[in-house]
């Protein structure tokens, strides 16, 4: 998985620079959340513009990586979601859990 790790006063952005998470790349994705996702953040922030479809074992990393951090009141903010993915995040239910974004400046300012 080709990730990019930035951290910036207790927020980490990780910048998913793949086109596709599916169950072959997301199992390193997974791994890489759980390290990140650690009670000191304000806030863990995903970039996934750069991605065009995501299976459910993605979206399972990401929702491993919020429930890591929820416990603790940190919230996970996702940037860069583009309308199809948008549309399988409101189907699942999931656009109730994750905070959204158009990109992490954004992301940034709301924190």
């Amino acid at each position: 998985m080709n990730l990019t790790i930035e951290h910036n006063n207790e927020i980490t952005v990780v910048r998913v620079n793949e086109t596709k998470i599916n169950s072959e790349n997301s199992p390193d994705l997974k791994a890489k959340l759980l390290i990140e996702a650690q009670p000191n953040l304000k806030a863990l922030i995903i970039d996934i513009s750069k991605v065009e479809s995501i299976d459910s074992s993605g979206f399972g990393a990401f929702l491993l990586a919020d429930r890591q951090l929820r416990e603790h009141g940190i919230p996970t903010i996702i940037v860069g979601v583009r309308d199809n993915i948008k549309h399988l995040f409101e189907i699942l239910k999931l656009d109730r859990v994750f905070g959204f974004c158009n990109s992490v400046e954004e992301a940034l300012e709301t924190i």
